[in-house]
């Protein structure tokens, strides 16, 4: 069996079926370098987030080409980029080696958390040091075999992870984290010719724990 059923709402290949692909600087450019829209996206990108949380630092996990950093760093922030490639950053972004070592107000995943091939992406989001998260990945809609097939967004040994909208969420929500938007803003600029959503975007909280009660001093 290639694929196997996480939960409800959220595939994962648990079988690979071939090559991986190597995530080098080529990589990179191949797919953000020659799209004519990135910075476009880049820019809309921060906009939802911005509108969403209150951010100083972030960190973007998979930073492709660093457009995204690019634009946050435009705008002040502090900013931090996690990506296996060797595609260089602009002066004023710093690469990590690791996304859990340090914490974030902010953890970006554009197109990045759908090829981690362990099976448990809450264990892996349990371990992030963050206040936020956004995320945006292609949207499962778990439409049968038949539709899943020929899906454009199913490719093997590349994107391990689908999810449904109600999957990614309950997926953050078992790791600790409240959704607090749900969406596809992407779609204005990655059209689709299908008539349902192509782009699910997610953004998410920080579950605080409970402040304990007070106890009332006692009058001697």
């Amino acid at each position: 069996m290639k694929y196997s059923s996480v939960q409800h709402g959220h595939l994962h290949q648990s079988e690979k079926t071939g090559e991986l692909p190597v995530y080098d600087r080529s990589y990179s450019s191949e797919r953000y370098d020659k799209y004519p829209h990135t910075d476009k996206m880049s820019e809309l990108r921060f906009y939802c987030v911005s509108s969403l949380f209150k951010f100083t630092s972030v960190l973007d996990f998979g930073y492709g080409n660093g457009s995204f950093l690019n634009q946050c760093h435009k705008m002040q922030k502090n900013c931090f980029g996690y990506d296996i490639s060797d595609y260089p950053l602009q002066a004023g972004i710093k690469k990590v080696e690791s996304p859990f070592t340090n914490g974030y107000d902010l953890i970006t995943f554009f197109d990045s958390i759908e090829h981690l091939e362990q099976e448990s992406i809450v264990d892996f989001l349990k371990e992030l040091k963050c206040q936020s998260i956004f995320i945006s990945l292609p949207w499962y809609h778990n439409f049968g075999d038949e539709w899943f097939d020929s899906w454009k967004h199913r490719r093997e040994n590349e994107h391990f992870h689908h999810f449904t909208a109600g999957g990614l969420c309950s997926t953050l929500e078992m790791a600790g984290f409240t959704p607090v938007y749900i969406g596809n803003p992407e779609d204005q600029i990655r059209k689709s010719d299908q008539p349902y959503p192509n782009i699910l975007s997610v953004g998410a909280m920080k579950i605080k724990a409970p402040r304990p009660p007070k106890i009332a001093s006692k009058t001697p």
